[in-house]
């Protein structure tokens, strides 16, 4: 496929699967018209970057669907000049979609070969993303507080370092698979004087694999 034909994929990914789906944000959609998908694949996938489904990467892990990422991104809410924490940044495209939106952008990755794939692709396509590779479960402590913790995948508990990295009026966003049931996008807001840790909204069913190693720890009352 060359370059036209890549353009023609990303107009009509947006006008086909993002805008009848809800995404109003057309600061969203003019940054997937613009972001080359294509570069956060395998080569021999290429030719699928804008189909309406999650393609594999290495090791389990995926690149969200399209419609996936724009839900999410949308639901959080960012406005520019907030901090995020990306969870899972894997070949850097959700983290270069935030950076297009003004966001501070950390993004953490624990496989060093998409790492260096995400690292990469954002040095030409969002140069201000921050990359570092270590442990997801650990978070990043040397750049907390975050405004916005963004998980790009499942999880099956939050953990504990959103206790203590995110902000006060924080908000954490993702796909949350409690034992036995389908996976569901959430919102979780911390917010001061509440009586719980986080008010949590559950926002539609959808279909992601598990991030490595953030196993169940101690899971927050709501």
């Amino acid at each position: 496929m060359d370059t036209a034909m890549y353009v023609e994929a990303r107009n009509l990914m947006v006008d086909d699967q993002l805008r009848p789906s809800e995404i109003t944000d057309s600061r969203i959609l003019d940054i997937m018209r613009s972001l080359p998908r294509e570069l956060c694949v395998k080569p021999e996938l290429r030719n699928a970057a804008y189909a309406d489904t999650s393609l594999p990467l290495a090791q389990g892990r995926v690149l969200p669907q399209p419609l996936l990422t724009a839900r999410l991104v949308q639901a959080a809410q960012p406005s520019a000049n907030q901090r995020v924490l990306v969870v899972g940044a894997s070949t850097g495209y959700t983290a270069a979609l935030f950076a297009r939106l003004g966001l501070n952008v950390i993004a953490l990755e624990s496989n060093p070969e998409l790492a260096q794939v995400g690292q990469t692709f954002c040095q030409t396509y969002a140069p201000t993303v921050s990359w570092h590779q270590g442990p997801l479960p650990k978070g990043l402590t040397e750049s907390a507080p975050y405004d916005l913790i963004y998980f790009d995948g499942c999880i099956a508990a939050f953990p504990t370092f959103c206790n203590d990295q995110l902000a006060a009026d924080g908000r954490i966003i993702g796909l949350l698979q409690a034992s036995g049931s389908l996976p569901e996008a959430f919102l979780a807001i911390q917010e001061a004087g509440y009586s719980q840790q986080f008010r949590v909204t559950y926002l539609f069913e959808a279909q992601a694999p598990l991030l490595p190693n953030i196993a169940p720890e101690r899971a927050f009352s709501f």
